[in-house]
């Protein structure tokens, strides 16, 4: 019996409700979980003819939004396409249209079609724009932001950017906030405001938290690690990296995992003692990911990065194939920014080296003479003042915003002490001389802000070792407490104190002690499991919070750690050439039986831990 229009209608009703439904929980879910969102989206695929034209530009973009956090950039650009396409039957504009017009734009520059791109996203701005939505025009001020400091165009970059850094604060929305500060801190290291470059960076970190976006944190996490790189903070750049290795998933892209680990990999042949070995490890690690990759920088990035371990590493055959690879895809992909030829000038460089390693001399003559060549060229059609005068605009700018606070706040001022009129001389004298007190610790104050503002750093991160800070560290293995209480579960606890640090202290200064500390935190992060929190507990002291681990784990999990500190080549070097001779670690461990709760549990590791010093350091107790 057919069903009659009236039950066909109902059908619809239920079916575009359960729609609304998925599509809600795609949204949050593939922010952990891209497996699963697609597979939960996927099941209207062959379902759309019954869906609304709305609801298919919705499934079209969730789908496409996930194809780009796949890196899948051609099958995102193509699904774009079919969701603009539907989007023509609509009778007015919808806001869905510029978000797709965005997600388009981004897959065409992912695949290095940066004109097409910045079309894509000028159309969908004027969309937004012709909407009224700020949210949406925030991030097409954004997209053309990016795509102004691609081209070397920084001046526009920061004008765009600043807009919609603006428009961001007006909102809640915490994906706009920290994409704004993301760009701004890309555009500020272009720049060379470091200091500045990493303050946004900072920020970003603990919005993408906020709104629950860990790939997108780790984004700005592998951005804070480039900026120690840039500074020479190598060792620093490794831990920050290696934080972000514990927090990879299965969800975790090719993309972003060839960058940490090619990230790694260069730190580990730039810092002070120098590994290439290592290097070259974690370069076939980020091999094994960028074969997922369509962008033809990242294979730049690799083969620029393998040239020179090779070189470390006395390969030179195997460099002079390196560049090869890097020049034809230059030749397919010509060079357009300034930074980039710039990186192509140093690979020509270094293939000089290796003819003269090589005891090429013509060879390396030769090349070397078209390294000066490229170098002429590469200024010739180049404005050299641009970033220098961006710089200068930019403090100017600054100071004028801080004169019109003085001005302001002084204006206030001599408001008030007209309006009160005092009677008393000496009253009023003390109230001149307050206000100018005032407005002299003014300019200090604003000066103090904005080093808040810059040094404030990720809220969980400490600032020393890079590992997880004191409210980190607790607040988690609370978590981690409670759940083993719940689940009745095994748990441990380590206490690790290092041993002799006020004597290092004494003997070669405080930045030797904090670099011993720094050290250690890299190499406890290193031997922790995915699922253990490790950090700074205060002082000299690190805790380890060990779920699921029962005493005999905890104790060969506590000698791999000293015994990894006991063997470290602890090479650091004084005016008066003596040495580290004794760097140490000693070790308590407590593990859960009826403790109420975690302070108790600690409190036996700190027993133990007492026990281990007195017997002599350099030992593990429980």
């Amino acid at each position: 019996m057919p069903i009659t229009a009236q039950e066909k209608s109902a059908q619809e009703k239920a079916v575009h409700g359960q729609f609304n439904q998925v599509a809600e929980q795609v949204k949050e879910l593939k922010k952990r979980d891209l497996a699963l969102s697609l597979k939960r989206l996927n099941v209207y695929q062959n379902k759309l003819s019954t869906l609304t034209v709305e609801q298919n530009l919705v499934y079209f973009k969730l789908l496409t939004e996930i194809k780009i956090e796949q890196n899948s950039y051609r099958a995102a650009k193509n699904t774009a396409n079919k969701g603009l396409s539907v989007a023509k039957k609509l009778v007015s504009p919808s806001i869905l249209i510029s978000e797709l017009l965005y997600l388009k734009g981004f897959a065409l520059e992912s695949l290095g079609d940066i004109p097409q791109a910045t079309k894509e996203y000028k159309r969908g701005l004027e969309v937004a724009e012709s909407l009224h939505n700020k949210i949406q025009i925030a991030a097409g001020l954004i997209n053309l932001g990016a795509i102004a400091y691609l081209t070397d165009d920084f001046k526009r970059s920061l004008v765009l950017l600043n807009d919609a850094y603006n428009i961001a604060k007006q909102t809640d929305d915490e994906k706009l906030k920290g994409n704004a500060n993301t760009e701004l801190g890309i555009v500020y290291s272009h720049l060379l405001q470091d200091e500045q470059s990493m303050a946004y960076y900072q920020q970003s970190y603990l919005h993408f938290k906020k709104a629950g976006m860990l790939l997108a944190a780790h984004s700005s996490l592998h951005n804070i690690a480039i900026n120690h790189i840039r500074n020479k903070n190598y060792q620093q750049a490794i831990i920050v990296f290696n934080t972000i290795i514990a927090e990879f998933t299965q969800d975790t892209p090719s993309e972003s995992m060839f960058n940490v680990y090619l990230g790694v990999a260069w730190a580990h042949l730039k810092k002070t003692a120098s590994n290439p070995d290592a290097a070259y490890r974690y370069l076939l690690i980020a091999k094994k990911h960028l074969q997922l990759t369509e962008k033809y920088d990242y294979q730049l990035q690799y083969y620029y990065n393998e040239a020179n371990i090779l070189y470390e590493l006395g390969r030179y055959d195997e460099v002079l194939m390196s560049i090869g690879r890097v020049e034809k895809i230059i030749t397919k992909y010509p060079a357009s920014t300034i930074i980039k030829k710039q990186r192509y000038v140093r690979m020509i460089k270094l293939k000089a080296k290796v003819f003269y390693q090589q005891g090429k001399y013509k060879q390396a003559y030769q090349t070397q003479s078209s390294v000066i060549a490229l170098t002429d060229k590469l200024y010739e059609n180049e404005d050299s003042l641009s970033v220098t005068q961006v710089r200068l605009k930019l403090e100017a700018e600054q100071a004028d915003k801080q004169g019109k606070i003085l001005q302001s706040q002084k204006v206030r001022y001599e408001a008030s002490l007209s309006k009160a009129n005092l009677e008393n001389k000496a009253l009023r004298i003390y109230i001149i001389i307050s206000i100018l007190i005032v407005l002299s610790f003014s300019w200090v104050l604003i000066k103090l802000m904005q080093s808040q503002h810059k040094l404030n750093i990720t809220s969980r991160i400490d600032d020393l070792t890079g590992v997880a800070n004191r409210y980190s560290l607790l607040s988690k293995s609370e978590e981690a407490f409670k759940r083993a209480k719940k689940n009745q579960e095994q748990l441990s606890v380590l206490l690790i104190e290092v041993g002799h640090l006020q004597e290092i202290n004494d003997k070669f200064g405080y930045s030797i002690g904090d670099t011993v500390l720094a050290e250690i935190a890299s190499l406890g992060a290193n031997i922790m499991r995915k699922s253990d929190i490790f950090g700074r507990f205060g002082g000299k002291v690190f805790m380890v919070c060990l779920p699921r681990a029962d005493m005999a784990s905890a104790i060969e999990i506590a000698e791999r750690v000293r015994l990894g500190v006991k063997q470290h080549a602890w090479t650091f070097i004084t005016i008066d050439n003596d040495t580290i001779e004794k760097v140490s670690i000693s070790i308590g461990i407590a593990t859960l039986t009826n403790d109420n709760d975690l302070v108790s549990l600690i409190a036996k590791a700190e027993t133990q831990l007492a026990q281990a010093k007195t017997s002599g350091k350099n030992k593990v107790c429980s």
